[in-house]
Formats: C-alpha cells, sequence, structure tokens
C-alpha cells in the first residue's frame, strides 16, 4: 500500500486545484499530479508535459475519478514499479 503526500497545491482558478503528490512505499517513491475541478472531477497526470497537452486540447486524461474516495483509493494501491517505465 502507497502512503501519499501533497507536495504543493496551485490554485487555478477559485474551483480549480492541481496538486503534486508524492507517492511512496518501501520500495519506490513516484510523483503525479491531480487536476480537481469543483472538487468532483479528480483526473490524474503523470507529468508536467500531459498536464500542457490537456490544457491545450491535445490530450485527455485517461484516468479520473468522481468522488476523493475513488481517488484515495486508486493512488494507495498504485503498483509505482510496473506503472511508471522510468
Amino acid at each position: 500500500m502507497n502512503k501519499f503526500t501533497a507536495i504543493d497545491v496551485s490554485y487555478l482558478r477559485p474551483s480549480r486545484t492541481l496538486e503534486t503528490i508524492l507517492l511512496e512505499n518501501k520500495n519506490d517513491n513516484r510523483v503525479v499530479y491531480v487536476y480537481n475541478f469543483d472538487g468532483v472531477n479528480f483526473h490524474i497526470f503523470y507529468s508536467i508535459s500531459d498536464i500542457l497537452q490537456s490544457f491545450n486540447g491535445e490530450f485527455e486524461p485517461e484516468i479520473s475519478f468522481k468522488t476523493e474516495y475513488e481517488l484515495d483509493s486508486y493512488l494507495a494501491n498504485l503498483n509505482l514499479k510496473s506503472f511508471f517505465n522510468i
């Protein structure tokens, strides 16, 4: 199970944030970005370039959630070693 910690929260507009999150377990650590729209749509990005492409309409995030509970569950159980090809 991963531990996750918010590193930074940027307020893009009053109802839109971009949160930088550190995911850690005993073997790995990775940074992910969560775009929160109105507190009801959470989109996960794995790189800054994906965020920029999405904001420019070039990229649609594949992973999104409607509740914070779903998001937290996903982040806690994400396999860091196999998911990120580093």
